[in-house]
């Protein structure tokens, strides 16, 4: 079995940027040298550590996101992100106050689509935690498209395969 790779969510750490930094910049340089997936899992990663926003340098400036629950564009995704990190445990799961930790399952590249199964799961052996689907489209090294697809795991779900076996 393959080790997984565990990010725990710490507190938030503002950084401060922006699209408007982003466009500013060279934003393909930043990203020279690594791979769809890495760019892909190193975002997730971002967010894991509590700075989402440090993660805008992957995406285009005029970046699509299909997230229904938030204004498009990345830096209202963000900062609905920041947000939820601000809210900690509460944010994630209503009444929760446990830690949380953000595990990556599954990496998958073709050509210039990127999917990452991801794990957000509880310290509290009562509550199921999350399970997402990130799938990330890329023109060059940029994201130009990004889908969040997220599911709550029922603790005591029927299915004996369980969200993650």
């Amino acid at each position: 079995m393959a080790e997984k790779e565990v990010y725990v969510c710490e507190s938030l750490e503002w950084l401060g940027e922006t699209m408007d930094d982003v466009k500013s910049g060279d934003t393909s340089s930043n990203n020279a040298g690594k791979s769809r997936k890495d760019i892909a899992v190193d975002f997730l990663r971002l967010i894991g550590s509590g700075k989402p926003k440090a993660g805008l340098r992957y995406f285009a400036p005029n970046c699509t996101t299909h997230n229904p629950y938030v204004e498009g564009g990345m830096d209202a995704l963000t900062d609905a992100m920041v947000q939820v990190q601000e809210k900690g445990a509460e944010g994630i799961i209503e009444g929760s106050h446990a830690e949380f930790e953000l595990i990556i399952r599954h990496v998958l590249a073709e050509k210039g689509l990127v999917a990452v199964h991801t794990q957000l799961c509880s310290s509290n052996p009562n509550e199921g935690g999350l399970r997402q689907v990130h799938l990330f489209r890329f023109e060059g090294d940029l994201i130009v498209e990004y889908w969040d697809i997220t599911q709550l795991v029922a603790q005591n779900a029927p299915n004996a395969a369980a969200a993650f076996s």
